[in-house]
């Protein structure tokens, strides 16, 4: 008996999850036509030059998108010159263009997801549709008859499944590609949308396994042996290890050759780097002290902290202890943290760079560390937050433009040094598909 119960229980659960429910709207109610998108395309394109062959079975999910304040046709061109391509979109009147049949066509709009979406953006910015009723209802309709054909649950819950609705914003942090990090598709639009379709939304807090292996990670706090949030605890650092003596001679230490106690970190040792490299950073935050409780209450560390009076300390026990830093990076490199809100209040302080400058100068003297920064992968070289963030995700708190310390800096302190700098479209294989986020001129 009690297997039977769980059996029916098991058949209810999965088909209120793949079935699409009753809307606010019957399909009829919402029904618009659609028109070709084959106008908006440029003359020396065409949908079949931009898409595949798939089977229609391979269908498990909608992905949401907006032009960002382009028009349709703009929107349209930008993508298709760039080899990208949406199944539908909705103009700001409510005007549906699409492609003739999306099941079989596989675009480029989403890597690591095109194979099981059908790519829908609809004109704006924001949130702006909502106040748009004409353009909200042909987005209904376009989202629930797709649903419907697919057999796709109205849910947003686990877009590592790829089975359900979700934003353009949601596939980036969990699977990365785009190079442009800011928000596609827009959480509150797709609540709304979820909510009228009578779906179930999940707030990014919510999503499936949301501190598990994302490309663009939230960050776990403090947690005991059950999972329940407790107070930070740390085994290293200020008031917990006794001061270390200082083994460089670029920071700063006491009269008696000690670290200076009041600006250590406290942290939790991970082991011991290989010394390959260094990776240079802001803080973004516009002091020290709040730069370590920052620090602190994250469960992150680096290496050295530079600040604004031009003054280097060293963070850690040893300079050889892991930092938490650099995705991709924390095993094999110094992490060097420099204060400051941005690139340009970094490049207006010449006492800070110096003092980094000289920080950097003595480590690759020491550890014969190359001082370039072409080839990240190596792991042998200097290098910027925003480079390894590239090459290997990371943190949620970066939005993965170019800002993290800035590559104008990188480059002045490269070759103040007598380094070779490279910018960006010279980073070894940087058009490559072995980076996480991926170096193109438009993405939808």
């Amino acid at each position: 008996m009690l297997r039977t119960v769980l059996i029916i229980f098991a058949a209810c659960i999965i088909s209120a999850c793949t079935s699409i429910p009753e809307t606010n709207f019957s399909i009829a109610e919402l029904a618009s036509p659609i028109h070709p998108l084959s106008p908006l395309l440029p003359k020396d394109k065409s949908v079949i030059s931009l898409s595949t062959l798939r089977k229609k079975t391979k269908v498990s999910g909608i992905l949401l998108h907006h032009t960002k304040g382009l028009s349709s046709e703009e929107y349209i061109t930008k993508s298709a010159n760039s080899g990208w391509l949406v199944h539908y979109i909705v103009d700001k009147k409510g005007k549906i263009y699409g492609v003739e049949d999306p099941g079989t066509s596989l675009i480029k709009a989403a890597p690591k997801m095109d194979a099981s979406m059908i790519h829908i953006s609809w004109e704006g910015d924001k949130e702006d549709i909502l106040k748009r009723p004409a353009q909200k209802k042909s987005l209904l309709y376009t989202i629930a008859r797709t649903a419907q054909e697919f057999g796709i649950p109205v849910t947003n819950f686990d877009v590592g499944s790829r089975s359900g609705i979700f934003t353009h914003s949601q596939a980036k942090k969990k699977f990365g590609g785009f190079l442009n990090g800011s928000d596609c598709g827009n959480e509150n639009v797709l609540k709304a949308l979820l909510e009228e379709l009578k779906g179930s939304y999940f707030s990014e807090m919510e999503w499936k396994d949301r501190y598990g292996e994302w490309v663009l990670r939230k960050e776990k706090p403090f947690v005991g042996q059950n999972g329940e949030i407790k107070e930070p605890s740390y085994d290293k650092g200020r008031g917990i290890t006794p001061t270390p003596r200082a083994e460089l001679d670029s920071i700063e230490k006491t009269t008696d050759g000690l670290l200076p106690e009041e600006r250590r970190l406290k942290y939790n040792y991970r082991g011991a780097i290989t010394a390959d490299c260094i990776v240079l950073h802001f803080t973004a935050i516009n002091d020290y002290e709040g730069t370590l409780r920052v620090l602190e209450k994250r469960n992150l560390a680096a290496t050295f902290l530079a600040d604004k009076d031009g003054k280097m300390y060293q963070l850690l026990d040893s300079p050889l202890h892991m930092a938490a830093a650099a995705t991709g990076t924390n095993r094999n490199c110094f992490q060097i943290e420099i204060v400051g809100k941005d690139t340009e209040m970094l490049l207006a302080n010449p006492a800070q760079t110096t003092a980094v400058s000289k920080l950097v100068h003595e480590l690759c003297q020491k550890y014969q560390i190359p001082l370039n920064n072409q080839r990240i992968e190596s792991l042998k070289g200097v290098f910027s937050h925003t480079q390894a963030k590239k090459k290997w995700g990371g943190s949620i708190f970066l939005d993965a433009q170019d800002f993290d310390p800035g590559e104008p800096y990188m480059k002045k302190v490269i070759e103040t040094l007598g380094g070779t700098y490279y910018p960006e479209k010279d980073w070894y294989d940087r058009n490559g598909e072995d980076w996480i986020l991926l170096f193109t001129d438009f993405q939808p």
